[in-house]
């Protein structure tokens, strides 16, 4: 549910790469053509045939047991809710109040429109949220069955209120610009309640308990695969390492130094890259030209961590929803530095969880370590002040590139929505990619679909291509 497999991975990096300029992608000048060899659209349905099984078997439980087996529905609605979002977000309009209905004999779903269905996800949160407040475990046998069947917080009931909480932030800023006031409303709400990710300890995160096979079918195989994908971006650079002040501390855990020992990039358009083109070279990864991807931080990290939802997100998510609505009464620069403060943290974390520095093309500059909080403090001062100078929309820029440096290319399906989001607004502002690389706003439905659902699917065809926007774009 919350980490990438090898196959999902390595055909959406390779698809993403150059759209979100994530990725050193080696601009040849062709134009691209869209795809996307992961199908999202029947990896998530296949995953939520568990909630939907558990739901049916609640359903024929008596009333007692009913009540006694609440505390699973509740969570199992939130993994629901997680998985549509996702869905949604990258099919538009799907399947969702007839969808899994084939034990009920409804074989042909119809497809709802993608604001009801985030009407309905951010409703359900709502709803899961309230029930969770002040919800505590009983003894029975029933309920001491969640502590060990809560595979991801353990029974932990605040851990599932804060996981909720944030989510229903994440999707509000997502409405933002088509919905202002349902937006605004949901964020007040959460913010009233105070339960969310606020710092490291509530943060979502991730590490997989299968380590011994993450060079088999894990997202590390995939970056093994990936590593021509792999070049510090020409744009990101440009975000790290700006005229005037201190280097970005996470450059160097985000990427490891060149052949040289410099921080170099892939240049970002077709006629700079063939111009250094004949000094590119990564047969030796520990004498690359340019920089790749901190292979210590990321590819060779067994024990790297899914970055599912942390505070240095949600501190960003305040600081545009201060911007769009200052009654909201937010410290945005705060928030802006916390975020930042708190993403170099992580980072460090990160990368200082690998064990691993006997493996092919180590480099112990790959390993840096942290720098100290005075030398933090004052590049998160010459952030600041850039930010407090900048006009409003400059301000939602900069809150997106720490948004592009945070989520890079370990998330690309939330880069991608902020990307698609902000463009209607900021333009060329969000635009990372090279010039002749087009935004893909949305996947096309399986051929299945028209084909066995035909009379339903009428009602998204025109919508069944890879150019039209999603509804919460606004355009």
């Amino acid at each position: 549910m919350f980490r990438y497999s090898y196959g999902e991975f390595y055909h959406t990096f390779r698809a993403f790469n150059g759209i979100l300029g994530s990725g050193g992608y080696a601009n040849d000048g062709a134009a691209n053509t869209f795809g996307w060899g992961h199908s999202p659209y029947g990896d998530f349905y296949s995953k939520l045939r568990s909630v939907k099984a558990m739901s049916d078997v609640y359903a024929k439980l008596s009333e007692a047991d009913k009540t006694e087996y609440q505390i699973f529905m509740w969570t199992g609605n939130v993994i629901k809710d997680y998985i549509f979002y996702h869905l949604t977000d990258d099919c538009g309009d799907v399947p969702y109040t007839d969808a899994m209905q084939a034990q009920q004999g409804n074989f042909f779903p119809k497809f709802d429109k993608q604001k009801d269905i985030y009407h309905a996800i951010l409703a359900d949160l709502k709803d899961v949220s309230g029930k969770l407040k002040g919800f505590t475990l009983g003894t029975s046998a029933i309920q001491k069955q969640f502590l060990i069947n809560d595979v991801w917080f353990a029974g932990d009931v605040a851990k599932w209120r804060s996981f909720t909480n944030s989510l229903r932030l994440r999707l509000a800023m997502r409405i933002s610009v088509i919905e202002p006031d349902l937006a605004k409303t949901t964020i007040q709400e959460v913010l009233a309640d105070g339960v969310y990710a606020t710092n490291r300890a509530t943060s979502v995160t991730l590490v997989d308990r299968e380590q011994d096979r993450a060079f088999e079918y894990l997202l590390n195989r995939s970056l093994q695969e990936s590593r021509g994908n792999l070049w510090m971006p020409e744009n990101m650079a440009k975000v790290m390492r700006k005229a005037g002040q201190p280097d970005d501390p996470r450059i160097k855990v985000l990427f490891q130094p060149d052949k040289d020992g410099n921080y170099s990039f892939m240049p970002t358009e077709a006629n700079d890259v063939s111009v250094i083109r004949p000094n590119i070279t990564s047969t030796d990864l520990s004498k690359t030209y340019p920089s790749i991807y901190n292979r210590s931080t990321f590819e060779m990290n067994v024990g790297m961590m899914a970055l599912i939802i942390t505070s240095s997100e949600i501190h960003l998510i305040k600081a545009e929803a201060g911007l769009r609505w200052p009654e909201l009464g937010i410290d945005v620069a705060n928030e802006y530095k916390l975020a930042i403060q708190e993403s170099i943290d992580i980072y460090y974390e990160e990368n200082a969880l690998n064990t691993n520095k006997t493996y092919a093309g180590y480099i112990p500059a790959s390993m840096p370590a942290k720098p100290d909080q005075a030398t933090i403090d004052l590049f998160l001062a010459a952030k600041v002040a850039e930010f407090t100078i900048a006009g409003a929309d400059e301000k939602k820029g900069l809150v997106f590139d720490q948004k592009y440096i945070h989520f890079n290319m370990l998330k690309p399906y939330e880069l991608w929505a902020d990307t698609r989001r902000l463009t209607k607004e900021l333009g060329a502002r969000v635009k990372k990619s090279p010039s002749n690389i087009k935004l893909m706003e949305r996947t096309v439905y399986p051929n299945t679909e028209e084909l066995n659902n035909n009379t339903n699917f009428q009602a998204v065809k025109a919508q069944n291509n890879y150019t039209t926007p999603n509804w919460w774009t606004g355009r």
